[in-house]
C-alpha cells in the first residue's frame, strides 16, 4: 500500500475549479432527468472528457458521486446505477461491460491510523480493477487494492476485500466464493 500524495495549494484551486465543479454542475442539472438509458448516455458523454479513459456507450445514473475521476477509467458500455459512491483517488479501472449496481461503494483509499486515532488527512490508496463483464449488485463494498476478474457476480450487499477469480459468483461480508459462472 502507498500513502496518498498530496496536492500542493495551487494544483488543489485547479482541480477543484476546473474538475470538481464543472462534474457536480454536470450532475447536479442533469438530475433533473429521469432516469432512462437516454439519460443516463447524456450524462456519460458530458462526463467522458473527465476520466482518465472512458468507452463507447457509457451510462451514469442520477446521483452518482465520483471523487478523483481523472484517475477513473471505464470500458465501452459500462453502467453505473443509481447513488453510487467511488473514490478513484488510488486508480480505478472498470472493464468492458460491467455493472455497478444501486448505493454501491467503491474505494481506493482507506484511512491510516496515527498514534492511535484515525486520520482524515492521510490515506492508503490502492488500485481496484474490476473486470469485464462483472456484475456489482445493490449495495456492494469494493476496498482498495482488489482486483475481480471477468465476468464475476458479486451478489448484493456484499463486501469485497480479497481478489476474486474470473468467472464466479461471491457473496456476503466479507465475500466468500459461492459457486463457478462456467
Amino acid at each position: 500500500m502507498k500513502k496518498l500524495n498530496k496536492r500542493g495549494p495551487l494544483s488543489k484551486i485547479s482541480y477543484f475549479l476546473f474538475v470538481s465543479t464543472p462534474i457536480h454542475i454536470i450532475i447536479l442539472l442533469t438530475s433533473l432527468l429521469p432516469n432512462s438509458s437516454i439519460a443516463n448516455r447524456i450524462r456519460g458523454l458530458l462526463l467522458r472528457p473527465f476520466f482518465k479513459r472512458c468507452g463507447k456507450g457509457v451510462q451514469i445514473a442520477s446521483g452518482v458521486l465520483i471523487n478523483n475521476i481523472n484517475k477513473v477509467s471505464l470500458g465501452n458500455n459500462v453502467y453505473i446505477a443509481h447513488n453510487v459512491w467511488i473514490n478513484g483517488a488510488g486508480g480505478l479501472e472498470i472493464n468492458d461491460n460491467s455493472i455497478v449496481g444501486p448505493y454501491s461503494v467503491i474505494a481506493t483509499t482507506q484511512h491510516v491510523f496515527i498514534d492511535n486515532m484515525v486520520s482524515n488527512r492521510e490515506s492508503n490508496v490502492g488500485n481496484i480493477v474490476i473486470g469485464q463483464g462483472t456484475w456489482l449488485a445493490s449495495h456492494v463494498v469494493v476496498t482498495q487494492g482488489v482486483t475481480i476478474g471477468d465476468g464475476v457476480l458479486i451478489a448484493a450487499g456484499s463486501t469485497v476485500t480479497k481478489n476474486i477469480s474470473s468467472f464466479t459468483m461471491v457473496g456476503g461480508v466479507p465475500a466468500k466464493f459461492i459457486k463457478d459462472m462456467n
